[in-house]
């Protein structure tokens, strides 16, 4: 009877935490080039090391500027904050895609960095269209810092 209570309890204590929800920021700059902003809807998805995933469909549905605000334009450094899965440890590979809709889909990226609250943050320098119409001609940037010493200061 011992032995079940203990195992019991270890599944319930392993349930709550794989459901445990914890806090991310997510800082975005657009580079400075002509035509670097976008209109199109963006999203993230960064994983860890040991796989545990964050998913965000809109990153614009995060955001914390000011109302009115429009994001992902020419020069801005956009701010999102929002809860989603805990990390057992940084974040560390990321994709961030563009739908190529809205009137400029085009978009100039210059770096992503996301924070878990309590962990370190990380930085993955971009510095890419994501675009159609522009090198590499793709609306997806993926970077892989897993297993690298690249964590944000």
């Amino acid at each position: 009877m011992k032995l079940f209570i203990f195992v019991a309890c270890i599944l319930v204590l392993a349930a709550s935490t794989a459901s445990a929800q914890c806090t991310f920021e997510i800082t975005v700059k657009t580079g400075d080039r002509k035509n670097a902003g976008t209109d199109a809807r963006v999203s993230l998805k960064v994983s860890s090391a040991s796989g545990q995933t964050l998913q965000i469909n809109n990153l614009e549905s995060w955001g914390q500027m000011s109302a009115g605000h429009d994001y992902f334009e020419k020069g801005n450094l956009d701010r999102f904050r929002g809860s989603g899965p805990c990390m057992s440890s940084e974040p560390c590979k990321m994709t961030i895609s563009s739908d190529n809709s809205g009137n400029k889909p085009g978009w100039y990226l210059s770096f992503v960095t996301v924070a878990q609250l309590g962990l370190a943050s990380h930085r993955w320098n971009v510095e890419q269209w994501l675009a159609i119409d522009e090198a590499p001609h793709q609306l997806f940037a993926d970077q892989n810092g897993c297993g690298f010493a690249a964590a944000a200061p």
